[in-house]
């Protein structure tokens, strides 16, 4: 199986959602960019960044605020370039024994921890898994390939059909479930749905300074702090800070490959 991921997601990012999730997604989307927005520059952006600093921000990071399963990261590019993705995102726990792969992901309507248990599969780049209750296998292939990691199931995963991962309606038959997965060091599991929307722009990140820039949005530069772990990142300017974690191996070669605007 070869995966060409943002071959994927332009073919998969056309899903209904119903619309009480659409409305809370734009309120929530709405905050996050008037605080962006606040403390706004004069500054015109350069076309790439600065040789300051630039490797402590590349790479894709997740805030940590979510309403309603709507979630954003923003993706860091070495040639100057930001994607912003909206999406709907789920978090968990895992446990790993042997080859049984045990998650427990929070279920809404029940108010309760919901498990699943699979027999899974590692071969490097690739994982197999079987749910105990059956259904169709659930195939994955890594994000960041040629990593240290290749014998673990850290970091992120992308799968064309992972059933019941997020809360999704796909629109297309038959129907299939695409689904990002990550596993972290403290056995965490987050997945995100492939982008409801993408806006590309551009960024300019030197001594802790960063400057945003999206189409027809005035530039937004706003103070950023990066913690010695490089796990978080908040951007902060006259009102509260929105918190990012990096997602698990997202800084490798293959995710911060220069991207072709569209």
């Amino acid at each position: 199986m070869s995966l060409n991921w943002d071959d994927s997601l332009d073919s998969t990012s056309s899903q209904i959602y119903d619309s009480t999730a659409m409305r809370n997604l734009n309120r929530y989307m709405g905050a996050l960019l008037v605080i962006l927005s606040m403390a706004l520059s004069t500054y015109t952006p350069a076309h790439g960044p600065s040789d300051k600093n630039e490797h402590g921000i590349l790479g894709k990071w997740d805030s940590r605020i979510r309403s309603n399963d709507s979630g954003l990261t923003l993706q860091f590019f070495p040639d100057g370039t930001v994607k912003e993705n909206s999406d709907l995102e789920k978090a968990g726990r895992y446990s790993l024994k042997d080859n049984r792969l045990t998650t427990y992901v929070l279920d809404a309507k029940e108010g309760r921890e919901k498990q699943r248990e699979f027999d899974l599969s590692l071969d490097g780049d690739n994982i197999t898994m079987k749910e105990s209750t059956g259904g169709p296998e659930i195939h994955m292939e890594r994000i960041c390939k040629g990593g240290s990691a290749t014998n673990e199931i850290l970091g992120e995963w992308f799968s064309p059909n992972y059933p019941g991962a997020v809360r999704a309606f796909p629109a297309e038959l038959p129907l299939r479930f695409p689904a990002f997965v990550e596993f972290t060091k403290d056995k965490q599991i987050f997945f995100r749905s492939s982008p409801l929307k993408t806006i590309q722009g551009q960024y300019e990140f030197s001594d802790g300074v960063l400057v945003l820039t999206f189409p027809n949005e005035p530039s937004a530069k706003t103070k950023v702090r990066i913690s010695p772990d490089q796990t978080d990142i908040r951007t902060t300017s006259q009102g509260p800070g929105i918190p990012f974690r990096r997602v698990t191996g997202s800084d490798c070669g293959a995710q911060v490959k220069p991207v072709n605007n569209p």
